[in-house]
């Protein structure tokens, strides 16, 4: 690959190694964008702020994403500007700061499968609280029916529900007592028939 193969989005990189930085940071910075919505702007906080504070990206690539994340932040009104931390830029490139590229870059691996980890975990957590919601739900609705189909539940106690039940005490003792008056009136007529058969 010569010096002139070294260019990402219309930036020429000095180096293979900054070349190389630059391609994962295109590749965390696609990465993120597919998977964090725009409109979402806490997670678009978290981003930004995560990223500067572990100085993620240290290429124009990277650093170009930053800015373009501030901007929508601020767009959106969840913070200010004066809020945000600035944009880090360094003077030099990867391989002018002294540091061995390859580890570098198996830093920036490590951070990409360290977003990667958060997304799904939080994925997986909005899932378990969307299933749990939905369960709750069916509960609660299952509960409302049951006791709406009862005669006497909350919905029915403001109404005559103890009228309701004086009644039903009411009817039971009156047919309770019929019984006993026919019952009564039987023996009376079992006892003159006894009588006159004495006689």
């Amino acid at each position: 690959m010569n010096k002139d193969e070294y260019q990402i989005e219309g930036f020429s990189f000095r180096s293979r190694e900054d070349y190389q930085r630059a391609m994962k940071e295109k590749e965390t910075v696609a990465y993120l964008k597919a998977n964090t919505r725009p409109g979402d702007g806490k997670a678009l906080l978290k981003v930004y702020n995560r990223s500067i504070e572990k100085e993620s990206f240290r290429t124009v690539i990277g650093i170009e994403y930053l800015v373009e994340l501030r901007k929508q932040l601020i767009a959106s009104g969840i913070v200010t500007a004066d809020a945000l931390a600035p944009v880090p830029v360094r003077s030099g490139t990867v391989s002018e700061s002294g540091k061995d590229t390859y580890s570098a870059s198996i830093g920036l691996e490590q951070q990409v499968k360290r977003y990667k980890a958060a997304y799904e975990s939080a994925r997986v957590g909005r899932a378990v609280k969307n299933m749990t919601i939905i369960i709750l739900l069916v509960v609660i609705f299952v509960m409302v029916f049951m006791t709406y189909k009862s005669q006497y539940s909350v919905f029915t106690y403001f109404t005559n529900y103890k009228e309701d039940m004086r009644n039903e005490l009411i009817d039971e003792y009156e047919h309770w007592q019929q019984e006993l008056e026919q019952k009564e009136q039987e023996l009376d007529d079992r006892e003159a028939s006894l009588q006159d058969t004495g006689k």
